[in-house]
């Protein structure tokens, strides 16, 4: 099983609403970026941590792997600049009753940060990009700081 970070800034109601990540496969410039490249990767079972207004509001479980989607029409005018060309991977979340803040726990969080395409700045802030691995030891941590969180399929 492997972890994953989620930005969800401008489509966070639609995808959880709708039990699913959506992503462009290229970006506008029509190259390749790790951060959707990342959604060929993961696979069921997959743990998501979904961040949305700068804290971390939902975990999801991977349903399938990716496949080929058209931008969600749920979407409207939101990523007017993506690619309609997508990856669409079906997720189970669940909401956190408590949302954790990335800042509340950075003393520590910023330790098991990965050394290469981390989701969070060197400031605890979130990066510009869709979807980023997470190491072990920085799921733990944000698993043992979500004291509220009850999960269950």
């Amino acid at each position: 099983m492997n972890y994953w970070w989620v930005n969800q800034n401008q489509t966070y109601e639609q995808e959880i609403g709708g039990g699913y990540m959506w992503s462009p496969q290229k970006q506008a410039n029509g190259k390749n970026t790790f951060h959707y490249d990342n959604m060929k990767l993961v696979k069921k079972g997959d743990v998501i941590f979904s961040y949305y207004n700068q804290e971390i509001q939902a975990i999801g479980i991977v349903l399938n792997e990716a496949y080929e989607a058209s931008k969600p029409e749920e979407f409207g005018p939101t990523g007017g600049e993506w690619d309609n060309h997508g990856w669409k991977v079906d997720m189970h979340y669940k909401a956190i009753s408590f949302p954790l803040s990335p800042l509340d726990i950075w003393d520590t969080l910023r330790l098991t940060l990965p050394e290469k395409y981390s989701p969070l700045n060197a400031n605890g802030g979130g990066y510009q990009g869709y979807l980023f691995n997470v190491p072990s030891e920085m799921a733990a941590l944000l698993f043992s700081n979500l004291v509220f969180y009850r999960f269950s399929l």
